[in-house]
């Protein structure tokens, strides 16, 4: 139900990637009508599209309220057999984990960065007004 290609024509909108779930086709088509889309841009940051797509590709079932609205009709519904601590704890440790993952990151930069001299430093010190 999920299509990413990136668009080829050379009038489209300025987007590097398009992303869209569309209902299962008619007749034998893969595509039917458009659930929802989304662009991402060139200049969207590394660490987002990474996010993106991880979610995205994420097979584990999304939580919604029973007879949430928001949920497309093929979706099932059914009783988790989880109790709210569980799904606060498996919601903490996920955000643990994307927590790791942004300090890791910011390390990374950190450590690809070229280091400052004190010389350099002072050099580039404003003035001190008196």
């Amino acid at each position: 139900m999920c299509h990413v290609h990136r668009p080829t024509d050379e009038g489209t909108w300025r987007s590097s990637w398009r992303v869209e779930t569309c209902q299962p086709g008619y007749d034998g088509t893969s595509m039917g009508p458009r659930i929802w889309h989304a662009f991402v841009e060139e200049s969207m940051p590394e660490h987002l599209v990474c996010a993106f797509t991880a979610a995205l590709a994420d097979p584990s079932p999304l939580q919604r309220a029973m007879y949430d609205r928001t949920a497309h009709y093929s979706a099932e519904q059914s009783r988790s057999r989880l109790t709210p601590e569980d799904v606060v704890a498996a919601h903490s440790t996920r955000l643990d984990a994307i927590r790791a993952q942004a300090r890791a990151a910011r390390r990374q930069q950190r450590a690809a960065q070229p280091a400052v001299t004190p010389a350099t430093a002072r050099a580039v010190r404003p003035a001190v007004r008196r």
